[in-house]
């Protein structure tokens, strides 16, 4: 393998030019499911308000638990077992989609009322949504989309 030479001043810009303009595959992975998994701090907390939301969870193993969220998986995983570095909270956020937001956030408020961020939902152009965090900090967002008729 040939290594690049990059030269002063003009040797970023090439290397990034060679990088966009190199030939992309056009084949993509494969893949089965979406997921994705917070961490928490107490099993036993997080699994009582996540059955609050999404029902009896799909996957349970020691350390782990996981709900079926529109075809993805949504897993709570142990600090203790699995993440014991991991910062708390607000390392990621997922965004879920919901037919009808009104009746979600009714829900969700009648459910766990202390976990709300919003006190209603907010209305951002074609976006409706509103925020809860679970028992470890980490930021859900349900949302729905109400685009406009087309002309």
């Amino acid at each position: 393998m040939k290594a690049k030479v990059l030269t002063p001043g003009f040797g970023l810009f090439a290397l990034a030019l060679s990088l966009v303009t190199a030939p992309i595959s056009a084949e993509p992975i494969n893949t089965d499911r979406f997921g994705l998994y917070v961490v928490a701090d107490d099993m036993d907390r997080a699994r009582r308000f996540y059955e609050k939301l999404f029902g009896d969870p799909e996957i349970r193993m020691p350390g782990v638990f996981g709900y079926d969220v529109a075809g993805g998986l949504y897993a709570v995983v142990s600090r203790e077992v699995y993440a014991v570095d991991a910062t708390r909270g607000d390392t990621m956020r997922a965004y879920i989609q919901v037919s009808d937001i009104n009746e979600t956030f009714a829900k969700v408020a009648a459910a766990v009322p202390d976990y709300l961020e919003d006190a209603a939902v907010i209305v951002e152009g074609p976006f409706r949504f509103f925020r809860i965090r679970d028992p470890d900090n980490n930021m859900l967002e349900l949302y729905s989309i109400n685009l406009p008729p087309s002309e």
